[in-house]
């Protein structure tokens, strides 16, 4: 294809784009209607988001509806789809869009708990003072040194409630380890490689962990639902009455999204994609706040 053809091509697909996100607009306007997102504005950052990623443009010209989908979800929860965010990430692998909640994603819809009142995750080097306890009385304590820290120990998040007690979780290098092998990426993921330094990875890992001793709202228990099929391969499209559906494999799974008409009783057959396309991209193109948190 010639540059000139490749460039009508880009532009043909961001204008169909475009034109399918305004077809959209009411259902948007619906999802958006209790989040502080505009349709307007929602639209602006989804076709920048597309604008800005030629993988993405090479999706949506084959599998609009993969592109769709993410963006309904994304629409949902109220997260902005823009990469400056942090709040949500469309991936392409192949010939779909896979739909990843962001850190700052994870931490705006926990915060949606008026219960709770703030949400922490640090590091713990092997130099640092930590020592922590279980049982009935459970505590934490982490002093970091201010010297040599050393290695990497352990990452640890930490819920405070309004009402009740705190809560934490503590994972360590061999337990993270074990989940890194769960993930699409594995061992060839950013984890725990040089392009995470600050080890964003691990403690997205332990707040999706803690997430699960959190009492869960709608909007957390679902979307963490999301995170943990997606990470194991999956993805969404739509089906021919635009509901959102999730493949797994050559199996198509109903979502229980709100804009959801109706629920499939039966598995039925996705034919249209194969579930062995390449990656476009692997994890590794892809930035260490970009990652979403393992189950």
């Amino acid at each position: 294809m010639s540059n000139q053809n490749k460039s009508l091509s880009v532009k043909e697909t961001i204008k169909s784009v475009e034109s399918n996100l305004n077809a959209y607009a009411d259902l948007l306007g619906d999802l958006l209607a209790q989040h502080a997102l505009s349709p307007r504005q929602f639209i602006g950052m989804a076709l920048n988001a597309v604008k800005r990623n030629d993988k993405l443009i090479e999706v949506a010209s084959k599998n609009p509806k993969s592109l769709f989908a993410s963006l309904l979800i994304c629409a949902e929860y109220g997260l902005s789809p823009s990469p400056e965010m942090g709040e949500c990430w469309l991936i392409p692998y192949g010939s779909v869009v896979q739909f990843q909640l962001g850190y700052q994603g994870i931490l705006k819809i926990i915060y949606r708990n008026p219960n709770i009142t703030q949400v922490t995750a640090e590091v713990v080097y092997e130099n640092d003072d930590f020592h922590y306890t279980l049982g009935l009385n459970p505590s934490l304590h982490h002093v970091p040194t201010r010297g040599e820290r050393g290695a990497f120990l352990a990452v640890y998040s930490a819920v405070k409630f309004r009402q009740d007690e705190p809560i934490f979780k503590v994972m360590f290098l061999d337990e993270l380890k074990e989940f890194q092998k769960l993930s699409k990426a594995g061992n060839k993921g950013i984890m725990f490689s040089a392009k995470d330094p600050q080890y964003w990875m691990p403690k997205k890992t332990c707040v999706k962990q803690l997430c699960k001793l959190i009492p869960k709202e709608y909007d957390l228990a679902t979307s963490m639902n999301y995170d943990n099929v997606i990470e194991g391969g999956a993805y969404t499209t739509l089906n021919d009455e635009d509901e959102v559906v999730v493949v797994e494999g050559k199996t198509v799974r109903p979502t229980h999204n709100k804009f959801a008409q109706a629920m499939l009783d039966e598995e039925v057959q996705e034919e249209s994609i194969s579930s062995k396309e390449t990656p476009l991209a692997d994890s590794g193109d892809v930035s260490p706040n970009q990652l979403s948190i393992m189950d």
